[in-house]
């Protein structure tokens, strides 16, 4: 066979999905330190996975390549399931303009893949996936009239080979003892292109190979963890933003965290980074337009698990050093806690109090040494101090959070390797540094010394002090704003029955009163009692 169509390369794409499909737990097993960034095995497949549920039957190769590299790009996840995607829409702009491919042009294309690729990836290191991309393909030029199934096993052969030497490349890998996971990951792709082109069913298999030596964690120390949360999120592109202002922002990603991969087209940005401030990350990244998807995941936390989780010694001593409880009521805030790093949720808020009880059931079903509490309510905290004195088997800290924001600065700052007592410090340091503002509508009128409000109108709290009463959101938010004018980054958490639509207007009353310089990022909260708690930075 010397050429393919857009059906042919469909089943070649469908033949790499069941490939990842059948090999994907031992792909996951070979991440590496720091943490297991998400699964590279699930998060390749799950990427080109979206061609099999798109639209096959297009025997133009360009206009399926196009359409079938789109599709991936909004499937991918992690750093792993980019740069596959990156990979495949490389592919598709060599392919452009074609109706079929023949050797000479597919090599191209897998050359340019790679290139495609590791564009994206700021700070690129050899013995990873981007190494295995590039040289499977780039010693072998190819004839117009080749075989394509001869070509591509050469691929898949100089991919095998360089996998065999990443250990060299890279010194985690051989500290862990095995080849890189996402190398891995693009032989099998490889493996499956040939067997689709081939016309070779791939019969999809139960998830217990035989598995290659997972990656040894306790090689490594959490503290090596230089940036603790991996962020990803996808933004549908404002028309209006330039190839200047993602400039701008790729300085800015790179000057604050790593393993950053960013790519973009005019529809959308997608984007992976490794840094300690990623709230800040997804503010800057909402001014480029709007957030489809968004997730944090502390890596540090999650290293620290992983490390525990293979050693349970018979005298039941705790399977972690510490263990986060932060007290939230809404299904957006809890998302952000657990996302930051906390164990366990304890739903309470205003007029939502939790008993000594749920704190001490939450304790218990801690497996950790060290326990630390974020009340994130003034009425709660004595609730949590008792807790705290009652519980039996292990020490708890209770951080005086008062509020939403004070205790996700709070949990942001926590570094797991640090004592108690330093993190205690460093956690109560960062609250310091964030303003809280809670907007509801009054239901009661009162008149006091500092402040008449009336029933129904609009109120701000800062700090629990309630300060602000207004007939108007505007009018409330434009009082507000001078008590965080000298703030950068703003984060709208927006309650229940508040749509996403009035809560960018929202954001666009509150940036029109503060001005340019701010980032402001909103997120559903889904809290009752508040249409929005306001973070400031």
């Amino acid at each position: 066979m010397t050429k393919i169509d857009g059906e042919l390369y469909h089943k070649m794409l469908c033949g790499a999905a069941a490939a990842l499909q059948n090999r994907k737990e031992e792909i996951n097993s070979l991440n590496v330190f720091p943490v297991p960034d998400g699964d590279t095995g699930t998060n390749m497949y799950m990427t080109i996975d979206a061609v099999r549920s798109g639209r096959g039957g297009i025997r133009n190769l360009a206009q399926y390549s196009e359409a079938s590299a789109r599709e991936m790009m909004r499937a991918a996840r992690g750093n792993s399931g980019v740069i596959l995607s990156l990979f495949f829409r490389g592919m598709a702009k060599t392919f452009s303009g074609h109706e079929s491919a023949d050797a000479e042009l597919l090599t191209r294309a897998f050359r340019t893949g790679a290139e495609e690729a590791r564009k994206a990836v700021l700070n690129p290191v050899e013995g990873t996936i981007l190494t295995v991309m590039r040289e499977c393909c780039s010693a072998y030029p190819a004839s117009t009239n080749q075989d394509l199934s001869s070509l591509l096993d050469k691929f898949y052969h100089a991919a095998n080979e360089t996998l065999k030497k990443t250990p060299e490349m890279l010194p985690v890998l051989k500290r862990a003892r095995v080849v890189d996971s996402g190398g891995l990951g693009f032989t099998a792709v490889l493996d499956g292109m040939i067997r689709g082109l081939k016309d070779e069913p791939i019969i999809t298999v139960p998830e217990k190979t035989e598995l290659r030596p997972a990656a040894n964690f306790h090689e490594f120390e959490t503290g090596d963890i230089a940036f603790a949360y991996c962020t990803e999120c996808l933004v549908a592109r404002k028309p209006s933003v330039t190839d200047g202002m993602i400039s701008e922002f790729r300085a800015f990603i790179t000057g604050i965290g790593d393993s950053v991969v960013l790519t973009e087209d005019e529809e959308i940005i997608k984007l992976h980074v490794h840094s300690n401030e990623p709230l800040r990350v997804l503010a800057r990244l909402a001014e480029l337009g709007e957030l489809q998807f968004s997730k944090i995941e502390n890596m540090r936390a999650q290293h620290q698990s992983l490390t525990s989780a293979g050693e349970q010694p018979e005298s039941r001593m705790p399977d972690k050093k510490y263990g986060v409880i932060a007290v939230a009521n809404g299904s957006g805030l809890t998302d952000v806690f657990r996302e930051l790093g906390a164990d366990a949720i304890v739903a309470g808020g205003q007029s939502m109090n939790p008993s000594a009880e749920d704190f001490l059931r939450s304790l218990k079903n801690l497996s950790c040494e060290h326990a630390i509490i974020l009340p994130n309510n003034s009425n709660i905290v004595l609730t949590a101090q008792q807790a705290a004195k009652l519980a039996e088997g292990k020490s708890v800290e209770v951080i005086r959070s008062v509020t939403i924001p004070q205790g996700i600065s709070a949990l942001v700052a926590f570094d797991s390797d640090l004592g108690p007592a330093e993190n205690i410090q460093k956690m109560t340091a960062a609250m310091a540094s964030v303003t809280s503002i809670a907007i509801t509508r009054a239901v009661r009128s009162m008149d006091s010394d500092k402040i008449t409000v009336k029933k129904n109108q609009i109120i701000g709290i800062v700090d629990n002090d309630l300060r602000y009463a207004a007939d108007s959101l505007e009018d409330c938010l434009r009082s507000l704003a001078l008590d965080i004018e000298d703030k950068e980054i703003i984060t709208i958490y927006y309650g229940k029955g508040v749509g996403e639509d009035e809560a960018q207007r929202t954001a666009g009353l509150l940036s029109d009163a503060l001005g340019p310089d701010c980032d402001i990022l909103t997120i559903p909260g889904e809290q009752p009692v508040y249409m929005y708690i306001i973070s400031a930075e």
